[in-house]
């Protein structure tokens, strides 16, 4: 088993690789359509590339990795840096080859290549109910940070952000800013709490500091707030048209 950078050479293995996992992972949840337009809405088809992805690992915005054997992709990981912070957005491994050590290769050298590119923090985003997941980042000295709420379909499930250090509370404390909206009321941004859009990244908004009540979104392509969400987890700011995919949903899936 080797790991390499990815190319958009390997789209195909990785669609592969993503609907099986995420068939294991939650066919109770997703159906296989909805599977197939999460999927394709990331890494295209087999007749469409994905030029958005294809760019972004080209200039070093989006790592991707895959882990192969000479039975091909055996899994892969998927990370984005903003603003110091990186993020692990995919981590998959196909069910048959899970508890081979795949996914902790692949967490170790994305952790890796985000360091290189001048992370000071990385985190993962795993659905709470999800213990396998979950357990995968917090036996690899992850720590629980916040819980939010997200939605897969149209159930609302919690969503844990876990980070690799110890003082990510003061990490995240400076990295919050309070904008002024209209003349009597202001919002938080979590600028740690990055999601990763076409032309940059989305924060989420809450109504103060204490992050207890979520309010929206704000578009860092644009510094605009006039933005919404699909009923697929997809964001799409109204001003400059940056736009998130639907959900990816979980970090990991088993190593």
């Amino acid at each position: 088993m080797r790991v390499r950078t990815g190319t958009p050479n390997d789209f195909p293995g990785i669609r592969d690789v993503a609907n099986r996992s995420l068939a294991a992972s939650y066919d109770d949840v997703l159906d296989a359509d909805a599977r197939q337009r999460v999927v394709e809405s990331w890494y295209g088809t087999e007749q469409s590339a994905p030029s958005v992805l294809r760019e972004e690992m080209a200039d070093g915005r989006t790592v991707v990795l895959v882990a192969e054997s000479d039975r091909g992709i055996a899994g892969f990981a998927q990370a984005f840096l903003s603003e110091g912070v990186g993020c692990i957005e995919w981590i998959h491994v196909r069910p048959n080859r899970r508890d081979e050590g795949v996914g902790d290769d692949l967490r170790a050298r994305i952790e890796e290549a985000l360091a290189e590119r001048g992370a000071d923090r990385i985190e993962a985003r795993v659905i709470e109910a999800n213990d396998e997941g979950r357990a995968f980042y917090e036996e690899r000295g992850y720590e629980r940070e916040t819980t939010r709420q997200i939605r897969i379909g149209e159930e609302r499930v919690s969503e844990l952000t876990l980070v690799a250090d110890a003082e990510s509370a003061a990490v995240a404390d400076e990295q919050a800013e309070s904008v002024e909206v209209g003349e009597e009321r202001s919002v938080e941004i979590a600028t740690d709490e990055p999601e990763h859009g076409t032309k940059g990244p989305f924060h989420p908004t809450y109504f103060d500091a204490s992050r207890e009540e979520r309010l929206g979104w704000h578009c860092g392509a644009c510094d605009s707030l006039d933005v919404n969400m699909g009923t697929m987890g997809e964001i799409v700011c109204d001003d400059c048209g940056n736009q998130r995919r639907p959900r990816r949903w979980d970090a990991a899936y088993g190593g």
